[in-house]
């Protein structure tokens, strides 16, 4: 009898959505490119203008106060409105600081390693151990940049939801910051959709990323809702498809977003929720002396993700024997490159003798009771084997 698994990885990529799957199998696609002005062509650019529609209505929100960037994920978001500030604040001979969180996605911690002009600040924020920001400490710092540069530009980077240990930073907590004249938010919603009952309300960021495989769409593509008052410089110059990026638009990984998303209205936070709290509750109990859950340290946690760390097994031999017994996991951040690198939330929490030692379940938008049961059971023959080998 074939072993059966359970992908448990969903924050990396999730499974295509059931209404992309079926319109993929219906062949009904958008392959023209939509700056053509055939007749296929414009169907495309219709089906864009269309998504264009239905994911500000998705958000509550209206094309008078906010626009929509299509690009090919979160990595190219970043990026991209980091170079366009570091312009923006050259140009108007300004100074600009960039802050950020040492645990932020790479592609914002790693700009402070690139070439920037001497215009360019950076402030890396402090979060405490329960992985909320420590806002009243942030907020002085930006406060004396500010009396040093009155003209200072600030992007402030905010993890709504953080992909390996599911912590939630509220929103709300940001408003004493948009008090700061220049500051603008970017805030990465990455992991919000259909994790946490409120990922649709978007409240006080100027910015708001999104990449469409984490919630059933295709890879390679992404989208970014900005505030129309903003003003940006394009990133990527060329046939001017889109006022910020050039480049022929993916009509077809455009249109999967649509799908998708109207997908996560079958999600069932209670059910979800009460799900996770029992594998939390058993990988306590089974980690006791060997390790432990460090998901529940976070003050407000996502629907769907639990972080654990063994005391003396290694991600890479402990993915192993996970997966040779159905359950497939990840180790490390969702956007790493495979290689086994330190975890930075094991490092935030002083737990550096562990930081190669842990390990992610992300869990499914719906879980039925027999797969959890399934789940269970694994589990515990996987620390069965882990007791009995004296790890």
């Amino acid at each position: 009898m074939d072993l059966v698994r359970h992908y448990l990885d969903y924050n990396s990529t999730s499974p295509l959505s059931q209404s992309v799957k079926s319109w993929l199998v219906s062949g009904d696609v958008f392959f023209a490119n939509p700056s053509s002005q055939h007749h296929l062509g414009k169907l495309s650019r219709k089906s864009i203008n269309q998504v264009t529609e239905a994911i500000l209505k998705t958000f509550s929100l209206v094309p008078i106060t906010h626009k929509i960037l299509f690009h090919s994920g979160a990595s190219e978001a970043f990026s991209s409105f980091a170079y366009s500030f570091g312009v923006w604040s050259k140009q108007s001979k300004k100074k600009l600081l960039i802050c950020y969180s040492d645990l932020d996605h790479p592609a914002v911690t790693s700009q402070v390693n690139k070439s920037w002009d001497e215009n360019v600040l950076f402030l890396r924020l402090e979060q405490n151990q329960d992985f909320t920001y420590n806002d009243d400490k942030n907020l002085a710092e930006i406060l004396r940049f500010k009396s040093d540069y009155p003209d200072l530009i600030v992007l402030y980077h905010h993890l709504w939801v953080h992909n390996e240990v599911g912590s939630v930073a509220s929103l709300e907590n940001l408003k004493k910051f948009k008090a700061i004249q220049d500051l603008f938010i970017h805030v990465d919603s990455v992991q919000a959709p259909g994790k946490i009952p409120d990922w649709k309300v978007l409240s006080v960021g100027d910015i708001f990323t999104f990449s469409a495989h984490k919630f059933g769409a295709l890879k390679g593509v992404g989208f970014s809702i900005y505030s129309s008052s903003l003003v940006l410089l394009p990133f990527i110059t060329g046939g001017g498809q889109q006022a910020l990026r050039s480049g022929t638009e993916n009509a077809m990984g455009v249109k999967s977003i649509e799908l998708a998303l109207n997908d996560l209205a079958l999600i069932d936070f209670k059910i979800n929720f009460s799900r996770k709290a029992r594998l939390e509750e058993l990988l306590s109990k089974e980690l006791s002396g060997i390790g432990a859950v460090l998901s529940s340290d976070s003050k407000i946690s996502n629907s769907n993700t639990i972080y654990f760390y063994f005391h003396r097994i290694s991600s890479d031999v402990a993915l192993a024997l996970f997966d040779l017994n159905g359950l497939m996991i990840s180790a490390g951040s969702a956007c790493s490159s495979g290689a086994a690198k330190p975890s930075a939330v094991l490092m935030h929490k002083g737990l550096s003798a562990y930081a190669k030692n842990g390990l992610r379940l992300s869990l499914p938008f719906n879980l039925n009771e027999a797969e959890l049961s399934d789940i269970e059971n694994k589990l515990k023959i996987i620390f069965n084997k882990i007791r009995e080998t004296n790890f």
